[in-house]
């Protein structure tokens, strides 16, 4: 009986130990086969890739002048851990970075447009962080500066160059009027996907306007979800130029010339910065490499030194040929730009009054040092001053009457002007941007839109001149005479307009000098 048992205990296991192999050799068979492509599969893919590059056969459906590739930087500043303790990470540290992201992959974001809120004259509806970056909060909490920015859908890809040499929190406001929400979104989340740097460090915010509300779902998009294949990651221009291609004509004929709430957007961006101090640029204004470590220790130690609550500090911006190869990395190869006539004071030849305070001939001449510092203090406030420049996050807001182009920047700087804030230019730091801008590259109704914003400017100045009390500049006494309400703004390239634009530029101008 004992020798009965003991043998079908010796056949049970062998009998277990061969269904144990065939199982495994079963299992190894099916991971064999799945990992193994067809043919079919690979000709699939390649003809997917192939049309895709088909679709981007240029650039110039997007604005913009930018000559550098419109490749996802090889590396790029981003935090290895958000979990981590707090730390300022150096953009050295960078993962490595997806080849192209499949269509079907990227994530399908929607807005409950029955939640937007209203701007104070409810034109506007806008949604708050409706994405944050996987590195927000720490980033925040590590950092005394923070980039916010705005942009139209069609510039979103002015995003990837920014990143480049930004690697603090950055607090984006996008307009997206109808269903360019529905493009912004999945562009969005096509950034995020290819750019490990974007989808750390960048927080997102929407606006629409009420009468062209955002929407994610329109019978225009269904072509974009036909697309088979992968939306490649070094071409990011060329991917919101085929994600535009849903906008119809009858949106196209009011779109370019909608008027673009500018200031609302950078005060979206700007109150979603949650770091001590600010810098409020455009999406096209790029940083220089290792100007925001740079900059993290500057602030560190002027807040040891005085604690200065209304100073702001100035940070140049210079225009940059597009038949330049690259832009300037440092300010000693900025001014070998500015010497060969390859690089220019930002707004230059079409507005000059721009930068007229920063005195930046005077600027040009200080050698680069080593740190970033003060070079010196702006003397003489000149009306329609317009600097870029970093300020503690509780500056005065920009006044969001002005919508559209024209009177938006300089009428928050004569207000920061007026409530006693001083200016002063950091040395070694600038900005970059594109191209050189002239008169005959604006649209006639970019000077309609100029035209009105001057007219609301009286107001405007009275304003400011009650709530602080103080009127520095003298403008309530120059109002009558400057007669803003009829000054009259011309942009094209016909030589009339050119030119009486420019009278106008100097007859402002004067007056202007006139002031102490």
């Amino acid at each position: 009986m004992l020798r009965l048992f003991t043998k079908s205990r010796g056949r049970c296991l062998e009998l277990a130990l061969v269904v144990t192999l065939l199982n495994l050799f079963l299992s190894f068979t099916v991971v064999w086969y799945s990992s193994t492509p067809s043919e079919n599969s690979i000709a699939s893919a390649q003809d997917s890739r192939l049309l895709l590059s088909v679709e981007y056969t240029g650039d110039t459906a997007v604005a913009s002048e930018n000559p550098v590739s419109d490749s996802i930087p090889e590396t790029g500043p981003v935090l290895v851990n958000a979990q981590e303790n707090a730390h300022k990470v150096k953009p050295s540290e960078v993962p490595s970075i997806a080849k192209d992201v499949p269509i079907s992959s990227i994530t399908k974001s929607t807005v409950d447009t029955r939640l937007g809120v209203f701007d104070k004259f409810r034109r506007f509806q806008s949604h708050m962080f409706h994405i944050v970056g996987e590195a927000w909060s720490t980033l925040s909490s590590s950092r005394a500066l923070c980039l916010g920015a705005q942009t139209s859908v069609d510039r979103m890809y002015e995003l990837v160059e920014l990143v480049k040499n930004w690697s603090g929190p950055m607090s984006i406001a996008v307009f997206v009027p109808e269903i360019e929400l529905a493009v912004g979104l999945r562009y969005i989340q096509y950034l995020r996907s290819c750019n490990p740097a974007i989808e750390r460090q960048v927080s997102f915010h929407l606006i629409y306007p009420v009468e062209h509300q955002g929407t994610t779902n329109h019978t225009d998009l269904h072509g974009l979800e036909e697309v088979v294949g992968n939306m490649d990651c070094k071409q990011p221009k060329q991917v919101l130029k085929y994600l535009l291609t849903v906008r119809s004509k009858e949106m196209l004929t009011w779109r370019e010339s909608y008027p673009y709430p500018q200031n609302l957007l950078r005060n979206l961006a700007k109150n979603g910065c949650q770091t001590n101090y600010t810098y409020i640029p455009d999406i096209d204004m790029v940083p220089t490499p290792g100007m925001d470590m740079q900059l993290e220790t500057f602030l560190e130690k002027q807040d040891k030194m005085n604690n200065c609550t209304k100073c702001a500090y100035v940070i140049p911006t210079y225009e940059i040929s597009i038949n330049s190869t690259h832009l300037p990395t440092n300010k000693t190869e900025l001014l070998q730009f500015v010497n060969n006539k390859q690089a220019r004071q930002f707004h230059q030849a079409l507005y000059s009054i721009n930068q007229k305070s920063s005195n930046l001939k005077h600027w040009e001449k200080i050698p680069q040092t080593e740190e970033i510092e003060i070079a010196y203090k702006v003397e003489k406030y000149i009306f329609k001053y317009e600097p870029l420049y970093i300020a503690r996050g509780d500056s005065p807001a920009f006044d969001e009457r002005f919508i559209g182009f024209g009177m938006t920047r300089n009428t928050q700087v004569y207000e920061m002007y007026v409530a006693g804030y001083s200016f002063h230019l950091l040395n070694n730091a600038f900005t970059n941007h594109w191209g050189f801008q002239s008169i005959s590259s604006r649209p006639a109704w970019r000077a309609r839109q100029q035209e009105q914003n001057n007219a609301r400017f009286d107001e405007f100045a009275k304003e400011v001149s009650a709530h602080y009390n103080a009127d520095p500049y003298k403008i309530l006494d120059q109002l009558k005479k400057m007669n803003l309400k009829h000054v009259k703004v011309a942009y094209g390239p016909q030589k009339k307009n050119k030119t009486a634009t420019k009278k106008g530029e100097n007859k402002v101008l004067d007056e202007d000098i006139k002031q102490v």
